[in-house]
Formats: structure tokens, C-alpha cells, sequence
């Protein structure tokens, strides 16, 4: 059940979709301290740069390392290296580029349902989010944005990812924070804890991985396609693939109906 960003999607499917809120795990430390004039919603009254600084003091948290580090150690233990990997794949870019309307025009939608993902290789997408409130976590990382991923984990929510990538080959290589925007319906200042946990959960697991450096190899399979995951050292990340599911095209004039009417967990027609 992988998206092109394997890494975020089956972590997040392994925490966010089945893991207990801090305060009710089983010998486990509470979540630290917010000062918040509202304990029941621990957001209420903050502005935009009080919400960011609530994720990023969450996010960092050793309590919140507890949670994610033995799910991150093994989605990285590596397996063997293999030989020519840098050239094992397809020219994706290329291949999409020579579509109708470029690259832009032709995003890749993973076929997993439970986590939603959709992967702009040209960074350039600009969904209509009308209806969302939208909230800057991180911001883009500077010299310009070579690829976005939008990802949903619940109804309502979604994440969007800005990102740039080195190319060693027709390998697409990532490392470094990614720019990362929150647009939820439903007000995160109105949220309880236990509704913010997931997004808690999504942005301390891609910082974490942001400090990690892997590539990406995609091949074709019938009219869809597969990302593998590697290490810079052409080491594969099996675990990361394990669960991989297909990607497929997805016009970007699409875009903005599927993020309004689309909810992971719903059978796609």
C-alpha cells in the first residue's frame, strides 16, 4: 500500500491508523504539557504560529520517539544492495512528460484506500482547497519545488508535502525536511486531543524521515506503475515494499474534485 512517498504512507498506515494516544498507552508517559486555555481542545485560541509550534514541540517530543522508533527502525532495516539499481527502472518523469499536457497534467494515485495519496512529479499542482482551513506546518524548502504529495489518513484532513529530489540515474533520490501544509475541514483549534493525535503522529513520523536519505525506482506494470524503495548505497528497503501497492494516472484536472469527495477508509468506485 505504498504511494510514491513509501516511506510516509506505510509508516502512517502502521501509527496512525493503529496506534493509542499517548495518554492511553499502557506504561507510557503522558503527552507532554501544552499550555492551552482549554484543556478538552488543546488549540483553542491559538493563532497560526501558536498551532505550528504545538506540532513541532509534539512532534519532537521523546515520548512521541517511544511510538515511532521501532516502527521507523524496521520500515529502514535494509536488505541487499542491487547491482545497476540506479538504472533498474523506468524514466517516469520522461514517460509522463510525453503525455498530453506534460507532466504537470498526468499525477500518479496510489490505489490504496485506507491512506490516500496523490503524487505530483512536477510540483506544480494547486488544488482548490475551498471549504479547508489551511495551515503552513513547515515551510517549502527553499531554491523551488520539484514535487507535492497530498496524503489523507482521515476524512477531512489532508497533508500536502513539497519536496525536492536529486536524480542519480532514473532514480529519484530525497533527503532533507519537506515543506508541509495542514488543510483539515474542520478546524484543528476545534479538535481534541485524541483527533489531533494522527496528525501529531504523521508530522513527527516525516520529520524523522526527512533526516533519512532513499531513492526511488518506478517500474511499469500494464498501464500502472510500482515504486521500489532503495538506500543511496543501492541497498533495497524491503520492508518498505513489502506492502506495495500500484500507482496510477490520475489527471490533474481531477484533482480538486477527488481531495474534496474522496475519504480513506470509503470503497473507491
Amino acid at each position: 500500500m505504498l504511494s510514491a512517498r513509501t516511506w510516509f504512507v506505510s509508516g502512517l498506515a502502521a501509527l496512525a491508523l493503529g496506534a493509542a494516544p499517548l495518554s492511553a498507552q499502557e506504561d507510557a508517559p503522558v503527552t507532554p504539557s501544552i499550555d492551552a486555555a482549554d484543556e478538552t481542545r488543546p488549540l483553542a485560541g491559538l493563532d497560526a504560529e501558536g498551532v505550528a509550534t504545538f506540532f513541532t514541540i509534539l512532534a519532537a517530543s521523546a515520548e512521541l520517539d517511544e511510538v515511532l522508533a521501532p516502527t521507523i527502525e524496521q520500515l529502514l532495516s535494509p536488505g541487499e544492495p542491487v547491482s545497476g539499481w540506479r538504472e533498474s527502472g523506468i524514466d517516469i518523469l520522461a514517460e509522463l512528460a510525453a503525455r498530453e499536457g506534460g507532466l504537470a497534467a498526468s499525477l500518479l494515485r496510489d490505489d490504496d484506500t485506507e491512506v490516500l495519496s496523490v503524487t505530483d512529479l512536477s510540483g506544480k499542482a494547486a488544488p482548490d482547497f475551498a471549504g479547508f482551513t489551511s495551515l503552513t506546518l513547515r515551510p517549502a524548502p527553499p531554491g523551488g519545488i520539484d514535487e507535492r504529495v497530498f496524503v489523507s489518513f482521515a476524512p477531512g484532513i489532508w497533508l500536502e508535502m513539497a519536496s525536492q529530489r536529486k536524480m542519480r540515474g532514473t532514480a529519484m533520490c530525497y533527503s532533507g525536511l519537506f515543506g508541509l501544509t495542514l488543510h483539515s475541514k474542520r478546524s484543528v483549534t476545534e479538535q481534541t486531543m485524541d483527533e489531533l493525535f494522527p496528525t501529531i503522529l504523521a508530522v513527527g513520523l516525516i520529520d524523522r524521515l526527512g533526516s533519512q536519505e532513499f531513492c526511488l525506482v518506478y517500474d511499469r506494470v500494464g498501464d500502472a506503475y510500482r515504486a521500489r524503495s532503495f538506500l543511496p548505497d543501492g541497498r533495497s528497503l524491503p520492508q518498505l515494499d513489502v506492502d506495495s501497492t500500484l500507482v496510477r494516472i490520475m489527471p490533474d484536472s481531477d484533482l480538486s474534485a477527488f481531495i474534496r469527495n474522496a475519504e480513506p477508509g470509503a470503497p473507491r468506485e
